[in-house]
């Protein structure tokens, strides 16, 4: 059957409807009441208030908390937070971990021996001189050689014992062992801060004050020893001085205990979230137990792939360390590796499968940070990656597709048929097709309808019509491809799939319909290899209406199968928008401006308040360029007043994503608020589109509270319960810490879009973040077998259950 292509994209055929107008008014009056009222206790909250440091500050006894607070979270569980430091320690070091309290002045303490310090190599020597000097006679010079070994020796065991208690967790005995080696007169500066580490342990921080003043007030004693760089560090770190302690640790007196310095540095360095001068620290002296910390510095500065290679390097020494595996499960999902984060979880489930190692690092999920960045997306729009690369070409191809319609000589044909049949008494056939006939001419006034919604951008009223036409007419190829083209400009891929591939299996000379299965079926992460190859095998044996048509579609086919297109001189002066659509998405998958300049330049000229045409050609005017230096001239196009708004309230899908985002990066969100709200309150205007222009702002804006209502307005009040809504209403709901409303849409979304592979990576992360690391396994699974990388969702480790778990 013969089809005709009309185009919908034409400004000055698009009316609003009187039917629209005519809205039950007490239903939006009741609507929009709802919505102010959801509304009114979030605008009293926007913008926030920051958070007061300066109060923060001058309250010394919060000061010094959170300063404790800091330096035990570095030094006791560094090893528990993912991507912090964790080393292992050395013999005979004092552990720098007491809850700090600043001291500006070491507090009183009793007057101790001050004889010289003894090396312990020269003990051997003095008591043999000793005992020579004895039986010499020089009896009085020999009894107080004997009286310095004897400190000195009580100096020694004291400590040595100290330090074995600190290891056996006795620290009330370490505590002891530590005041009989004070008490002896020597090395006490080393001695009071290990007595100080067994006091913080023990929770008496009065104590830890004590002895801390005690080291600092003997330091000098120690200027010689090869430790003491590394002991005055610790006294500044006790102290609450932990800029100053890089100082030393960073310029030692000696290379004796490089190592410790560097580890300590490091650790000072986290302190401050200075992650490069951490892991550059770290790594002047590593060790192969130090990979792990290694990784996890590199996991922090957004090295993942550094961070893997560490990682492993570390398992094949420590196979079993489950911060290692749930580190390294986590790093892989950052990667988007999710056959081998599944791996990892299904190796701690077969352990156990309630295993508590699953939750060492628990997360918290989030929405990306870089696609509400402004910032970044001045600088990137061209290079950003979508959820799939070519999206936006795609995209492109979908908005100016035609729709098509029945040849009206056909129903004509069938009825004359009918009468034809009726005459010579062939009933049964007159029947037939006098009944095919009526059909035909009832869908084709269905089409009729549906065609002149779309032309007045009601694109889901366009699609109610259409789906009654196929309830009369299932089998039938054109009616397969509008639907499939509506679906698409909403951004329903899956059912644009559906509803595509059935009307090239109707019609196998369909290419164009082929063709559009092929991009919602790579949008939907579908092996589409099949339907190229017939397409390609079939193509010669095609009779095409004519060799433009015939040209047009070997250059679709050739962008799809990313073969170089000669050139677009075929196009001549033609006035099918989806010509111009083919050259600009090409142009944009070959980086070429020109190309994409002269596509959408022509579209303006045959469109001139097309929304999509007039932002995409400004936009390819500063291609490539940093979008904040061209900020002001993208906005005259807005302030202009002249683009079409009823697409951008009612039509495709990729007229109102285009508008807003572009809003965004050049910061006119705010301005254009205003005037979309007025619209709402005002009787005579269609909620839904405006609610759905509202809904996108505020996600951007980062008011995902106001979104998360506006987009719960639309499902639930206005029944808009289309995938792509639920999909915005989850991410809404998400940004607004609101995670059981986001499960809750999602699942919603993913039964009704089967692909949905952004929704089945939200749940992952979503029930991973409440221990449900079946359900997230079984997610991660379904997401495994794509190359997908997820434009929306991320994940962070929550340390205050770490934190919680500490205190």
């Amino acid at each position: 059957m013969a089809a005709q292509e009309v185009d919908l994209n034409d400004p000055n055929t698009q009316e609003t409807s009187e039917q629209d107008s005519a809205n039950n008014q007490e239903q939006k009056s009741g609507i929009k009441q709802k919505i102010a009222t959801l509304l009114a206790p979030i605008l009293q909250k926007i913008p926030l208030n920051a958070i007061n440091i300066q109060a923060i500050k001058s309250n010394k006894k919060l000061l010094f908390a959170l300063i404790g607070a800091g330096i035990s979270i570095l030094l006791l569980i560094i090893g528990l937070v993912l991507f912090a430091l964790r080393g292992d320690k050395e013999e005979d070091l004092p552990p720098p971990q007491p809850k700090p309290t600043k001291i500006s002045q070491a507090p009183q303490v009793k007057q101790l021996s001050q004889k010289n310090s003894i090396d312990a190599s020269e003990l051997g020597q003095m008591i043999k001189k000793a005992n020579l000097l004895y039986e010499q006679g020089d009896k009085l010079e020999a009894l107080d050689l004997f009286e310095q070994i004897a400190i000195f020796s009580q100096s020694l065991a004291g400590y040595n014992l100290g330090v074995i208690k600190l290891k056996e967790k006795e620290y009330q005995q370490a505590l002891q062992s530590f005041d009989m080696a004070i008490a002896s007169g020597e090395d006490v500066a080393v001695s009071a801060i290990n007595a100080a580490y067994a006091a913080h342990k023990l929770g008496k921080e009065e104590l830890v004050e004590y002895y801390v003043g005690i080291s600092s007030s003997h330091l000098l004693e120690a200027n010689k020893q090869s430790f003491y760089s590394l002991l005055y560090s610790l006294v500044d770190i006790y102290k609450g001085f932990y800029f100053e302690s890089l100082s030393s640790l960073l310029n030692p007196n000696s290379q004796s205990y490089q190592t410790h310095n560097n580890k300590l540095a490091a650790r000072v360095f986290l302190l401050f979230n200075d992650d490069y001068n951490a892991l550059a620290t770290l790594k002047k002296t590593s060790t192969k137990q130090d990979n792990l910390a290694i990784a996890q510095l590199h996991a922090r500065l957004g090295e993942y792939k550094q961070a893997r290679q560490y990682l492993y390097e570390y398992l094949s020494t420590f196979a079993k360390d489950p911060y290692a595996l749930m580190s390294l499960q986590l790093i892989e999902l950052k990667l988007g590796n999710f056959k081998e984060s599944v791996s990892i979880l299904n190796r701690m489930m077969r352990q156990d499968e309630k295993n508590l190692d699953l939750s060492l690092y628990p997360i918290r999920v989030k929405l990306k940070d870089e696609l509400f960045d402004i910032n970044k997306a001045q600088e990137s729009f061209w290079n950003r990656r979508f959820e799939h690369e070519q999206i936006l070409g795609y995209k492109i191809a979908y908005y100016y597709a035609p729709f098509r319609v029945f040849d009206a000589k056909q129903s004509l044909e069938m009825i004359q048929e009918g009468g034809i049949q009726a005459k010579i008494n062939n009933i049964e056939l007159a029947q037939s097709a006098l009944g095919e006939g009526s059909g035909i001419a009832k869908v084709n006034q269905i089409i009729t309808l549906a065609l002149r919604e779309a032309y007045q951008n009601n694109i889901r009223k366009a699609r109610d019509y259409m789906i009654q036409a196929l309830a009369i007419y299932p089998n039938h190829a054109i009616l397969h491809y509008n639907m499939g083209v509506i679906y698409a400009q909403m951004g329903d891929y899956d059912s644009a799939y559906t509803h595509f591939l059935r009307a090239y299996h109707l019609d196998t000379n369909d290419v164009l319909s082929g063709l559009f299965a092929v991009i919602s079926g790579r949008l939907t992460y579908r092996n589409v290899d099949r339907i190229l190859n017939s397409i390609s095998t079939d193509f010669s044996d095609i009779s095409f209406e004519s060799d433009e048509q015939k040209i047009f579609l070997l250059s679709f086919l050739r962008y799809l199968n990313n073969v170089p297109i000669e050139d677009f001189l075929w196009i001549g002066d033609s006035k099918k928008p989806i010509y111009y659509a083919l050259k600009s998405a090409y142009g944009i998958a070959k980086q070429n401006p020109k190309l994409v300049m002269e596509g959408f330049g022509t579209l303006k000229k045959l469109y001139p308040k097309d929304v999509v045409a007039n932002v995409m050609y400004e936009l390819a005017r500063f291609y490539k360029r940093d979008l904040k230096e061209v900020a002001l001239e993208l906005n005259e196009l807005y302030y202009k007043k002249d683009l079409d708004m009823g697409s951008i309230y009612f039509g495709a899908s990729l007229a109102r994503e285009l508008y807003i985002y572009v809003s965004f990066i050049t910061g006119t969100l705010l301005t254009i608020e205003p005037e979309l709200e007025s619209k709402l309150l005002s009787a005579n205007e269609n909620n839904a589109g405006i609610l759905q222009v509202l809904g996108l702002l505020n996600i951007y804006s980062g008011h995902f509270e106001k979104a998360f209502v506006y987009y719960n307005t639309l499902i639930d009040d206005l029944k808009e319960d289309d995938p792509q809504t639920r999909f915005l209403g989850a991410v809404a709901a998400l940004g607004a810490g609101r995670h059981e409303n986001a499960v809750a849409l999602l699942q919603i979304s993913k039964i009704e879009s089967a692909t949905n592979l952004e929704s089945k990576f939200a749940l992952g992360l979503l029930y991973q973040e409440v221990k449900n690391f079946k359900a997230a396994r079984d997610h991660y699974e379904q997401v495994s077998s794509s190359d997908f990388v997820s434009e929306y969702f991320d994940f962070e480790i929550d340390t205050n259950p770490l934190l919680k778990d500490y205190n």
